[in-house]
Parts: structure tokens; sequence; C-alpha cells
């Protein structure tokens, strides 16, 4: 984007929000369908046609902050990326290429072929590579779930999130990827349990349960037979349902017998069954999941890692669907290090919960709503309570777009 000295200013057509006035196309397909030069977007209507004219716009600035109430509830200083904007397509193309590379061994697996191991391998670096880069956008793809691919997109989730604790933790490269392994592979096992116990609706039975607990030792064997795999994730395969206490599965070992890897790797595998929907139980909220987690350090997990994993992901990570104290619902983008309890959120629904212009509210910066009162985060909720569809956001490249921002 480039400003020019009349006060216009170039965007892409799919930065174009309600109540922007568009005062020139550029290299448009076809003739205008609209009456006037100077176009003031009303609804999504005129985006949708705009968005099909041509590639880039050039919009009045001026206009914008003269004009009041141009963009609804509140003015706008700005319009700005989100942080990892710039990047986030590829980083989104790799945790989706390492997504859908898991999902093709977890058949191989179920299936008894052999798998790749160097596909693995090289999947996992280029996913530790973003995580490096954009910490923050991997982060967000971590939270767009779907029940009907758990054990897949877990899998990648407890890889990313493993990775995201060992850069915390200011691990090597080399292990970084050879963590990275273990949280995408930590699961295999589960492909060897009858579909009929993985895939139960309702509580499991006694001897159900026991058959199921027996994916640490399939895991343990699949990978035991794979050539050139990575042998630490033999054992984080075996051991991330044990405790330090001694008081987890399958053989009851206590803290002295589990491996660095494997401690870290229980904590965010733990965190990330809480808080993902199951057929046989909801997802619980951000918050309630770290709450399992502080209550069950140095009995369950390592203290520390609960701790470092807490100082990585904060209170509200991006990707969180939050409910403010002004009744307007959105995810949050970015995270405040100074203050972890403001963080920055593009605004999705308005006070009654119906969708609107997406804005960023930066609540580190801006204090108080349109009423005047003092801004701040009433709950963190679930996307499916308000039927929105994170996942359709990040489809339509909402996470790449800019903003107006909240002044």
């Amino acid at each position: 984007m480039k400003d020019k000295d009349d006060g216009w200013l170039r965007i892409h057509v799919y930065e174009l929000r309600v109540g922007m006035c568009v005062c020139r196309l550029e290299d448009p397909r076809q003739d205008s369908p609209f009456l006037f030069d100077r176009i003031v977007i009303e609804n999504q209507a005129d985006i949708k046609t705009l968005q099909d004219l041509c590639d880039y716009v050039y919009i009045d600035v001026k206009w914008q902050k003269a004009s009041a109430g141009a963009i609804p509830t509140r003015g706008t200083d700005s319009i700005k990326h989100l942080s990892f904007a710039r990047s986030f397509n590829q980083t989104a193309n790799t945790f989706y290429r390492t997504g859908n590379l898991i999902k093709t061994v977890l058949d191989d697996i179920r299936f008894g072929n052999q798998f790749s191991v160097s596909a693995v391998k090289q999947a996992v670096a280029e996913t530790v590579d973003k995580v490096m880069e954009n910490p923050d956008a991997m982060l967000l793809l971590t939270q767009l779930k779907d029940q009907d691919q758990y054990t897949a997109q877990h899998s990648m989730n407890v890889c990313v999130l493993s990775i995201l604790l060992g850069r915390e933790l200011k691990l090597s490269l080399d292990e970084l990827n050879k963590l990275g392994f273990c949280g995408l592979m930590h699961d295999v096992g589960k492909m060897k349990v009858p579909l009929e116990i993985l895939n139960k609706p309702g509580r499991l039975e006694d001897d159900e349960m026991a058959v199921m607990r027996q994916h640490t030792l399939h895991g343990r064997n699949v990978l035991m037979s794979a050539r050139n795999a990575y042998p630490g994730a033999v054992d984080v395969a075996y051991a991330h349902h044990e405790h330090l206490a001694g008081t987890g599965y399958p053989r009851g070992l206590g803290k002295s017998a589990l491996s660095l890897f494997t401690r870290l790797v229980a904590v965010v595998d733990t965190y990330d069954a809480i808080t993902s929907d199951r057929v046989y139980q909801k997802g619980k909220p951000h918050l309630e999941a770290l709450g399992i987690l502080v209550k069950g350090m140095n009995q369950h997990y390592e203290a520390n890692f609960v701790t470092q994993f807490i100082n990585c992901i904060g209170f509200y990570p991006q990707g969180n669907l939050v409910e403010l104290s002004s009744g307007e619902v959105g995810i949050v983008v970015e995270q405040n290090k100074a203050d972890r309890l403001k963080p920055k959120i593009l605004l999705i629904r308005d006070h009654n919960h119906q969708p609107m212009a997406e804005r960023i509210l930066d609540l580190a910066v801006t204090g108080t709503d349109m009423n005047g009162n003092r801004y701040g985060i009433k709950q963190v909720i679930r996307p499916q309570d308000y039927a929105i569809d994170l996942s359709q956001y990040c489809r339509d490249g909402k996470f790449s777009q800019a903003y107006p921002v909240v002044s």
C-alpha cells in the first residue's frame, strides 16, 4: 500500500470494509456498474462487486475521517494489518500441508502400510521454521478445530504447541525438530484401536477403556518398526499418559523414568485434548483448561512446563473468541506482552451479537467503549455457541487483511 499526496490510499479489494469511500478503481476488468466515480460502500454486496471488478482501489482517507458514522459504532484513526498478516497465508499453507500429511500417515498405519519417515521429518522441519517466523499465526491455527478430524488435528496441534513451548524453553533448532516429531507422532497408536471404541459417542466401559489405553503400546510398536524414526518418539508415544507421581498408564512410571520430551508433550497433549470437541464431550474454555493443568502441577505435570506454557500462549491466546464488557464479540489476534489481560481483538459481532464490519480493538490503547464504560474481557466463549466458524474466517482470508483500528 502507498499513500498519495491528495489523501488517497491504495488498498487491495479484499481489504475493503463497509463505510469506506472508494474514489478510483485501478485497471478495472469491465465497466463499473456504479453511477458515480466516488463510491461509498454501504454493504457486503458493494464489496463483492468491487472485488469482481479489479484487484486494487484507492480510498479517500480524509473523507473517511471527516464523515461522521462512515464506519458504524466508533471512529477509526488508521487502517492496519494484523501483526502476522503479511505471511499468514504461507504459514497456514505449511500448517495444512503438515496436517494433511499426518492424515495420510495415520491412514497408512491403520491399514498396515509403511509410512514415510523422511516426509514426516521434512514436514516437521518446515513447521518448526514457521513457528519460529510466525508464532502468533501458528498459535491461532491450532484453535481452528474440527471434531470430525480429531485425531489428525490433535496430532498437528500437539506438534505446534510442543514446538512453541520448546521455543519458550530456548531449546535448540535440532531439539525443536525432534520435539515436533514426537508431538506429531505421539498418538499414532490410536490407529490400531477399533473404530467402534475410538469413535464411541458415550462413556467407555472398563473393558473398552482397557483397549483404548493400549494405544500407547501400539504407538511404541509402530515407531519402533519405522526405519530412521527419532528414538525419543518411541518414549513419548509409550509414556505420554504417565504422571509424575506414578499414577498414570501403562506402566505407572514416576518422574525420574520419564524423558524431558515425554513430560513436555504431556502438558500440551492434555491442554489440546481438554479444549477440543470430541464425539463424547464438548471442549472446555481455555482458562478452565489452564486451571486443570495448574491443579495437576507436580503430581501429573511438570510445574515449570505448565508455567512456561502459560507464559507462551497467554491468558487469551490468539484464536480464542471473547465477549467484551460492552457485549461485543471478537477474536483475539495478538498478545500484549506488557499486559497479557489487554490483547488486540478483531471485533466481529456488535453489542447485540449481530455481524458487524470487522475492526481491530487494542485494549491496551482504547480504554473505554462507545458509552464511556471501561473496556474489559467478560469471558472466553466457544465459537459453536455463537454459530461462528473460525475455520471459515481463515478460508475467507480474514486473517491476512487490513482493518480499521478503533480509536
